[in-house]
């Protein structure tokens, strides 16, 4: 049923039913939405008839006969519909956001007269205190909504920007969110002020040097973390800011009051920031971007001609903006009336007395990273530790390594078995220094410097500590064939015994371990079988090239695959144990090893525990 509307309306419809839902509310006109995250479903109800009827503009046509109200036409398969709209509102309404404050960004009617309760509701909730965390019942800085980019092109211009704030700025919603939170360190929030019948919101600030104003109540958040206040003079500083929140189509509402639009990216406005227009005969139907209130113009041809409404928004216009000045009490961005005007300290002051929002938040996803990771050891452990601490001291040959490392043990042992002076140089393998660089561009240990002269790969570094000093050699001196053997069988470590080590330790389905268990006992065995028949070393009574080269690895059978795999100890008495035995309790070996926790916690993420 169609009711005409009194000549103090402009003009009126009836709604479509897929779209609202009339309500009545104990007698009294009021706008209401079909829920909270439908704002583009406004809908008037009167206790008289209870017909649904659309709140328009208040507008006075004297002399002019009732219009009889047009029905909305149905939408073009390509207009998205309420229920498919996937706006800012619908996204943000139940989430807290990173930070704290500012409005939950819902996009509002663009349209010349709102409803006062429209801004009412766009303007509820509105608190510049830190919020809650839902999850978590602790406060979460001091924004919600905003952008967290640590850093954005120009940051150090638009923080000089903000925090002088010598003319009034005018700000687009992205750089709004974009910038303050680097800044907002430097002040300290005092107040906001609503306003009913316009389409902003006006949120004041003080300079945090400013201290706290007598008679501020602290917080009485229980969540909130209770903390040490340093005491500090009061009245360092007297800036004060008003930064002005406007909603979406602002600048038409205020004509001529409305400021300067802000500079706006043209790659981020699109075809479906402007109205669009369908004509069908003398039924007029404005289509408006999904996330905008549809709106009926009088079929007058004011608009721009018969039948035809055709409406021209730019799309600052129809998105939210910001305004930034120095106020100072005046209202005259702080120059005038005797004002002291600008801060009286410099912004290096304000960073030491607070960090801004960006650098807190990286810090606490810092210290939850740490947290949720397991720390690495960056310094040997027992007996490892001690002689560390006797080959400090500054010589020219200088082995770098680190003390979970296999490959590096093999060359410590080495010059601990021959018996040379040199520096033990220990790498954090995540902060590799330059002289490691400058002699292995890929940063990996072990890795030696001889005067000048550097070198890397643990088994050519061995053969070189054998040029370099005939004292105490692994190579069985004068024996080129016994030598070759050793090679032979170094050989046959590194390419099928460590490499069967390690593939049976990350193996995680029980059938793949026991047959990567196997394999490494295949390629031990092959070693026995050609070893010194009652040893207990690989060439007889003492410790040779071989019996280093492996050595590194036994340490781990025992420390390691043992607790994470299960890796059985040697028989008792057989070749293996006896091999065992002799590497385990070497002089040499035990200078170089670390208890056993380092070589359990370096292994863990290895084995997937």
């Amino acid at each position: 049923m169609d009711v005409p509307l009194p000549h103090h309306f402009a003009t009126a419809h009836p709604l479509d039913a897929n779209l609202f839902h009339p309500q009545l509310h104990h007698g009294h006109p009021s706008l209401t939405a079909q829920n909270d995250f439908d704002t583009d479903a406004f809908q008037f109800t009167s206790p008289l008839d209870h017909q649904p009827q659309l709140q328009l503009q208040h507008r006075v046509f004297d002399q002019r006969p009732p219009i009889p109200p047009p029905r909305f036409q149905e939408l073009p398969s390509n207009v998205p519909g309420p229920d498919s709209l996937n706006n800012d509102f619908t996204r943000n309404s139940t989430q807290p956001g990173q930070f704290g404050i500012l409005t939950p960004h819902p996009q509002i009617a663009n349209q010349p007269h709102i409803h006062h309760e429209v801004f009412g509701r766009l303007q509820n909730e509105i608190d510049l205190r830190p919020v809650a965390v839902q999850d978590g019942g602790t406060t979460e800085g001091h924004f919600s909504n905003m952008k967290i980019v640590p850093n954005p092109p120009d940051l150090d211009a638009w923080r000089a920007k903000l925090f002088d704030v010598d003319d009034t700025l005018t700000l687009t919603e992205d750089q709004f969110q974009t910038y303050f939170p680097h800044i907002d360190n430097v002040y300290s929030h005092r107040s906001t002020q609503k306003y009913k019948r316009k389409p902003l919101v006006s949120h004041y600030f003080d300079c945090r040097m400013k201290g706290r104003p007598p008679g501020t109540a602290k917080s009485e958040d229980p969540n909130k973390k209770k903390r040490k206040r340093q005491a500090r003079e009061r009245d360092l500083c007297d800036v004060k800011i008003k930064i002005t929140e406007y909603f979406p189509g602002a600048r038409r509402i205020l004509g001529k009051d409305a400021p300067a639009a802000p500079v706006v990216d043209p790659s981020t406005v699109s075809d479906q920031d402007f109205f669009s227009t369908v004509q069908t005969g003398n039924v007029m139907q404005g289509l408006q971007h999904a996330r905008q209130f549809p709106f009926i113009a009088p079929n007058d041809g004011s608009m721009g001609g018969e039948g035809m409404m055709r409406l021209t928004q730019s799309s600052a216009d129809a998105r939210r903006f910001y305004t930034i000045q120095r106020v100072n009490g005046n209202g005259a961005n702080g120059k005038n009336d005797g004002s002291a005007g600008p801060h009286k300290h410099s912004l290096e002051d304000s960073d030491r007395i607070k960090k801004n929002s960006i650098l807190r938040y990286m810090l606490k996803v810092e210290k939850e990273k740490k947290k949720t990771e397991k720390t690495y050891h960056k310094k040997a452990t027992g007996e490892a530790l001690v002689t560390a601490k006797k080959h400090s001291k500054d010589h020219e040959l200088k082995l770098y390594g680190s003390c979970f490392c296999p490959f590096v043990q093999r060359v410590w042992i080495s010059l601990q078995f021959k018996g040379l002076a040199y520096q033990y140089i220990e790498v954090d393998p995540y902060k590799k220094p330059e002289s490691l660089l400058a002699i292995n561009p890929r940063g990996l240990v072990p890795a030696l410097k001889h005067g000048e002269w550097g070198c890397y790969e643990s088994t050519v570094l061995m053969e070189y500590l054998e040029d370099i000093s005939n004292s105490y050699p692994l190579f069985p001196p004068g024996d080129a064939k016994l030598r070759a053997q050793c090679r032979l069988w170094t050989d046959h470590i590194n390419r099928h015994v460590v490499p069967a080590f390690y593939n049976y330790l990350q193996a995680q389905e029980i059938a793949m371990q026991m047959d990567n268990a196997s394999k490494l006992q295949d390629e031990i065995s092959k070693l026995i079988e050609v070893a010194h028949p009652s040893g207990p070393y690989f060439l007889g009574t003492e410790m040779s090239y071989v019996d280093v080269q492996i050595a590194p690895w036994i340490i781990r059978m025992r420390r390691v695959l043992t607790p994470y795999r299960g890796w059985p100890e040697p028989e008792a008495g057989s070749r293996w144990a006896l091999w065992v035995d002799a590497i385990e309790n070497n002089p040499h070996v035990k200078a170089t090893t670390s208890t056993d926790d380092l070589y359990l916690d370096s292994y863990e993420r290895y084995a997937g525990a």
